[in-house]
């Protein structure tokens, strides 16, 4: 019974009880299809978010996994204008500043990672749902599909955990790597759980997607809240990129590319809408919620604002400077990709996951990062334009022409440019630094200011994240570690920051 003591503990210590004993209740139910879909929908897919409640993302901690994820890299930066009774920075404070513990305030008061637990609540439940879908008998077709949505949510969660907690794979070294603990069975292992390998963890993932792809191949889902076979083929492009298997990412990302290749041309795009809607013809599955609205919130004096670093990647042509982004009253940039702001949209419609959300434009940049690393320029060259014609205006559409780290670098700027704020630039950077053929690391800094009530903004601490940083992985969670006596082993230690 230890890994039920070690799984439980984890969430037990961090609250969670409740949603345990509503996960066990609703599963003992799921002797049908019917009620086995209910099951997937509540307990297997993250809630998404329906409407903006209070000014935190923690105001919706159902919908809430990773809200953190785009505070720490180099896309994002801090704006403060004037003194304010709420700073929209406190909820991510520690990661924005790289604290040797991210789960800190403003003021070092200490919250758990209710993350961990959380996220492998969810695997509890769709290792069961996938088991129960291949026993129950009632509805074959609907019983496969249900499956092949568990696997595909399976390889999903442990792709954005072994990126967040575990170091990017590495070819020469994923096989010993520490990544995450690896639990696919439905039944009680009378074990304590360790760390996988990273390359066990990856090569599980592939094992879910291959089967979920051949469970949903001509499955049509009603819902961007279904995943389909093309949301499997987007992340299985994206595992192999990050494992640098550039063939097969190139062949997944063709699948989704011959059967969605229709890309929103934002030259039709009409302003102060979302990009990103049921309607738009890139979008293919989401869930989830979005914590970018928390955090880039309008007219809110002490905030974040997309850095100039990743500003002055668009050309003043570029389309997307538009569709991604609008000014507010502070005169400040703001990221709206998912979502419009209520100068323009007094109640929102529609709310689309920051994090979770896959659409085909991401097929054509893995497909030109995949054949750019294996030499052939044409065809990288080819998706990369064809993505680009859609971004600009006829009149000021220019097709890329490069090869070599050239092109690689072109390709690695467009991924940034048009995935900006999806959850994608912190995995980014760590796959680039360990990337056999074309390495690339950088120095990122993220300023930290404050301001007083009749004063100006001071800048308070400048800090630094080098190449190599061992704050590029998210600690494991001390509750995990203490009640796993020890099997379970910690990531190497983060640099002080305290200031």
């Amino acid at each position: 019974m230890r890994s039920i003591y070690f799984f439980l503990i984890i969430i037990l210590a961090s609250g969670c009880k409740k949603f345990l004993d509503e996960q066990s209740q609703n599963l003992q139910y799921a002797n049908d299809w019917q009620k086995l879909e209910e099951v997937l929908n509540g307990d297997g897919y993250m809630a998404h978010i329906t409407a903006i409640n209070g000014s935190s993302y923690r105001s919706d901690p159902k919908s809430a996994f990773f809200p953190w994820l785009n505070s720490m890299d180099d896309d994002i930066t801090e704006c403060v204008k004037s003194p304010y009774y709420y700073d929209a920075r406190d909820d991510v404070f520690g990661f924005y500043t790289w604290q040797a513990n991210p789960f800190v305030s403003k003021a070092y008061s200490v919250s758990s990672d209710d993350n961990w637990p959380k996220v492998y609540v969810s695997i509890n439940a769709v290792n069961i749902i996938a088991q129960k879908a291949a026993e129950l008998k009632d509805n074959p077709a609907e019983l496969k599909r249900i499956r092949g949505e568990a696997l595909f949510l399976r390889a999903n969660y442990y792709f954005y955990m072994i990126n967040t907690y575990a170091v990017a794979y590495n070819p020469a070294t994923a096989a010993t790597d520490p990544g995450v603990p690896l639990k696919i069975t439905e039944y009680v292992e009378d074990k304590f759980f360790s760390r996988s390998t990273v390359d066990s963890v990856y090569r599980q993932m592939l094992t879910d997607l291959n089967e979920a792809e051949s469970l949903l191949d001509g499955v049509s889902q009603s819902s961007l809240y279904h995943a389909d076979v093309n949301a499997v083929n987007i992340l299985q492009s994206r595992v192999y990129l990050y494992m640098q298997d550039w063939e097969k990412a190139a062949a997944a990302a063709d699948k989704v590319i011959a059967r969605r290749p229709q890309l929103f041309n934002l030259a039709g795009y009409k302003a102060h809408t979302s990009f990103l809607a049921t309607g738009s013809p890139e979008s293919i599955f989401t869930q989830g919620g979005n914590a970018m609205i928390f955090l880039m919130p309008e007219n809110v004096p002490k905030n974040f604002q997309p850095s100039d670093d990743l500003m002055n990647l668009y050309e003043q042509t570029d389309l997307r400077r538009g569709a991604f982004f609008e000014i507010d009253n502070l005169g400040k940039f703001r990221y709206t990709k998912m979502y419009r702001s209520s100068v323009y949209n007094v109640t929102p419609t529609e709310i689309f996951s920051d994090n979770f959300f896959l659409r085909n434009a991401e097929a054509y940049l893995n497909k030109a990062e995949a054949t750019a690393m294996l030499d052939k320029s044409t065809d990288a060259i080819a998706a990369i334009n064809t993505l680009r014609k859609s971004r600009f205006l006829p009149a000021d559409y220019t097709p890329v022409d490069a090869t070599g780290a050239d092109l690689i670098n072109f390709i690695r700027d467009e991924r940034r440019r048009e995935l900006c704020f999806e959850g994608h630039r912190w995995f980014d950077l760590k796959r680039y630094a360990i990337n056999t053929k074309y390495p690339f690391s950088k120095v990122i800094t993220h300023p930290y200011s404050d301001v007083a009530y009749g004063s100006a903004p001071f800048l308070k601490a400048t800090l630094t994240l080098l190449p190599g940083d061992p704050d590029y992985l998210v600690p494991v969670p001390a509750a995990a570690i203490l009640y796993n006596q020890g099997v379970l082993k910690q990531n190497p230690a983060r640099q002080d920051r305290t200031f």
